[in-house]
């Protein structure tokens, strides 16, 4: 999806203010139909759409946008400018621009120039900036050969994956930050992996700065959406990267197996909530009863639960004292652990137990090495390599023969896993 320039946000609403009495008479006459466009086209020619529109290559590209005609039954094309093109910045009553800045672009006047062009997004945008600072330490040789470019969309935003190779890809959200999504990486991954529920998830939580549980729609392993998607007693299917529907509803009680979507790996025939699910909607409606008491309910401020339904990397155990890495029915993985209020558990993220269980569970033959809390150790070793990671488990600067891995900065005289 492409921002629109403001010149072309303005243009379209002066073009709209001159027509909206003329439409206003005309909905008046008619209903909105494909029969209506039909008909509308016959009778009046809708102007042919420009080259960019109608050849989408290096050297012709642009966006098609519906015209200010009747039920916008034309259209009409805005072309995508280049690098260096002369742009427009917009203003009240300016006319619809013929073209925009394109994809990675914005209009800007530079320092020395007098009319606004098109230049690229660095300096607005974390992804472009990421990019840069990554060529700059490529040309000075700092990047290693697991290290992946970052890749950035028509907006200048993250990606929603990034991979380390061999291991597994995660999604992360427009900022660039990690949220819920992973599976083993593969050379296809990107294909089915899009993360659109979970980077919904992750704005809903966001937007709505809750200290308490927060209920989104369902989410698969990879991030993408459930295919079964129930509220209350209605369930219906749904496309899994848009979450549109895509069969009519049936109630939860009279089973799920008739819908076209149901898994039953994944689904059980008469009930849709899981485990985790259940504990969550209890917990949530317990809040709402001690809140009309004024109460603050602070043990239920973290949400035990991932947005797949299952629980979450970390959980509390049972007698309290400590906190443990989980698998997503809630079981322990391996001994990864950390005492209440100790230092381990401030620092816990347990990636790296969650991406070894996955890994192991995949039958891959390279596994990676946790800290006592599962997160990943500062330094890892691959295939006589050593090389410093980040939290996430990704290379970060050039790697070194084993044999002289202390020369590595993040080698702490063997120390791998600190707990600051």
């Amino acid at each position: 999806m492409f921002r629109l320039s403001n010149a072309l946000v303005l243009g379209l609403l002066s073009l709209a203010t001159v027509t909206l009495a003329q439409q206003l008479e005309l909905a008046k006459n008619y209903i909105c139909t494909e029969d209506f466009c039909d008909n509308y086209r016959e009778s009046n020619e809708c102007d042919a759409l420009k080259t960019a529109c109608r050849v989408q290559n290096a050297t012709h590209n642009g966006i098609i946008f519906p015209s200010a005609t009747p039920c916008s039954c034309c259209k009409t094309c805005v072309e995508n400018l280049k690098l260096g093109d002369d742009c427009s910045v917009g203003g009240l009553g300016y006319p619809v621009p013929a073209g925009i800045c394109g994809p990675g672009l914005y209009c800007k006047v530079a320092e020395g120039d007098e009319h606004p062009t098109c230049q690229t997004m660095l300096e607005s945008s974390k992804c472009y900036t990421a990019q840069k600072q990554f060529d700059d330490q490529r040309q000075a040789g700092l990047i290693g050969h697991l290290m992946q470019r970052p890749e950035c969309d028509g907006d200048g935003n993250f990606q929603p994956v990034r991979c380390i190779p061999g291991q597994t890809c995660y999604c992360v959200d427009e900022e660039g930050k990690r949220i819920f999504g992973e599976a083993v990486h593969t050379a296809s991954i990107q294909i089915s992996m899009r993360c659109e529920c979970s980077r919904l998830a992750a704005k809903a939580r966001t937007l709505l700065n809750s200290q308490y549980p927060v209920l989104t729609s369902r989410c698969d392993s990879k991030g993408s959406f459930d295919q079964l998607q129930c509220v209350d007693d209605m369930c219906v299917c749904v496309d899994m990267h848009t979450g549109r529907p895509t069969s009519d509803l049936r109630n939860v009680t009279r089973g799920l197996s008739a819908l076209p979507c149901f898994d039953k790996r994944l689904h059980e025939n008469t009930t849709y909530l899981r485990d985790c699910e259940n504990v969550k909607i209890s917990q949530i409606y317990d809040i709402s009863e001690y809140a009309t008491e004024d109460y603050n309910v602070l043990e239920f401020e973290r949400d035990i639960c991932q947005p797949d339904g299952f629980y979450d990397r970390i959980q509390l155990h049972p007698t309290g004292g400590y906190l443990y890495c989980s698998d997503r029915d809630g079981a322990p993985i391996e001994s990864y652990r950390a005492p209440v209020n100790s230092r381990l558990a401030t620092t816990m993220n347990c990636k790296c137990a969650r991406a070894r269980k996955l890994l192991i569970d995949s039958k891959s033959l390279e596994v990676p090495e946790c800290c006592p809390n599962g997160n990943y150790k500062r330094l890892a070793c691959r295939r006589g390599e050593c090389y410093c990671v980040d939290e996430d488990g990704g290379q970060v600067g050039v790697e070194r023969p084993e044999k002289d891995k202390q020369r590595l900065p993040c080698y702490n005289e063997g120390d791998y896993c600190p707990v600051s």
